[in-house]
């Protein structure tokens, strides 16, 4: 299928080719005629009697025209043929080029929705099977029923996050790019209360060393992007570990205490879905791999760039340069 796409692309950027080069050989040919139909000037017949001059005239424009077309059909027919040649690898290079990003997207795209139906499959599953089990019991008292109710609405909040996080990834190419001068140490106070009563939760200092300084920057994608880094830091880290954000010159980090990330992990951390072995098997928060996806999505658009210094069980580092 993918050589077929590619071979009816190249047969129509070869026709364009070749109609090109058929038209620059007819233009060619014309022009020819043109000067071929020219007089020619008098040459050592002139003086002789009129009707041998004009006999002898006569042959060599024959002599000459006949000489020039055939040389000038020759020479377009080989330019045709070579063009052919030189047009049809030139088009399976270009179609091929051209096709490369597109089936790139498509295999995104149908990769995405993959993974999005599995991960809405699993809550979706776990309310339905609650549901038949509550329902097979012939009593069920008003604690259990309250149970049932709480697992329901657990389930029904991670769809909610889930298509929420999804929504999110589909409006970022549409978001403004809205910069404005502003306080960093302002902003990151702003985020950072935002996130202290789950710190607190878990016994986790945020520690924010953040000078006093101005900045032109777009004030919701930069607090957008530390929020789930900030959010990803506090669910890695251990008990009554420390989460510090600090500034760097035109640098926003976030330094962890957490479990690190493995070397192989690092090249994949910013893809949709993905979360390392260590993250799954250690059981760690209930996220769907996409916070790390959309932020990296959204500083890719405000044209910021997001990266991680991180070695498995040292704590991670992540870094925003704006």
């Amino acid at each position: 299928m993918k050589q077929q796409r590619v071979r009816r692309l190249a047969l129509s950027y070869l026709a364009v080719i070749m109609t090109l080069s058929l038209a620059f050989s007819v233009i060619i040919y014309a022009i020819t005629s043109i000067q071929l139909n020219r007089p020619l000037p008098p040459g050592e017949h002139a003086q002789q009697p009129p009707e041998l001059a004009e006999r002898q005239f006569n042959r060599r424009l024959e002599r000459r025209n006949s000489e020039t077309r055939g040389s000038v059909v020759m020479s377009l027919i080989v330019l045709n043929g070579v063009m052919l040649l030189v047009g049809y690898w030139l088009s399976m290079l270009l179609a091929r080029r051209t096709l490369a990003p597109i089936e790139r997207a498509m295999r995104a795209q149908v990769q995405f929705v993959s993974d999005a139906s599995h991960e809405l499959r699993t809550p979706l599953t776990a309310l339905m099977t609650t549901n038949e089990v509550a329902l097979r019991k012939k009593t069920l008292d008003e604690k259990k029923v309250r149970v049932v109710f709480q697992r329901n609405i657990d389930e029904v909040e991670k769809l909610r996050e889930l298509t929420d996080n999804l929504l999110q990834l589909t409006q970022v190419d549409n978001q403004q790019i809205e910069k404005q001068a502003v306080d960093m140490a302002k902003l990151v106070r702003d985020t950072v209360d935002r996130y202290q009563p789950v710190a607190d939760k878990k016994q986790v200092v945020l520690d924010m060393q953040v000078p006093s300084v101005t900045h032109t920057v777009a004030v919701a994608a930069v607090t957008q992007i530390l929020g789930t880094l900030i959010d990803n830091a506090i669910k890695y880290s251990p008990l009554g570990g420390t989460v510090v954000i600090r500034l760097d010159g035109q640098t926003l980090s976030v330094v962890d205490q957490g479990i690190g990330i493995a070397k192989q992990d690092q090249a994949k951390i910013f893809d949709r879905f993905y979360r390392s072995d260590e993250a799954r098997t250690r059981g760690y928060g209930s996220g769907y791999g996409l916070g790390l996806a959309i932020a990296k999505a959204v500083a890719d658009k405000n044209g910021y760039q997001l990266s991680v210094k991180s070695e498995a069980g040292q704590g991670s580092t992540f870094s925003l340069h704006f």
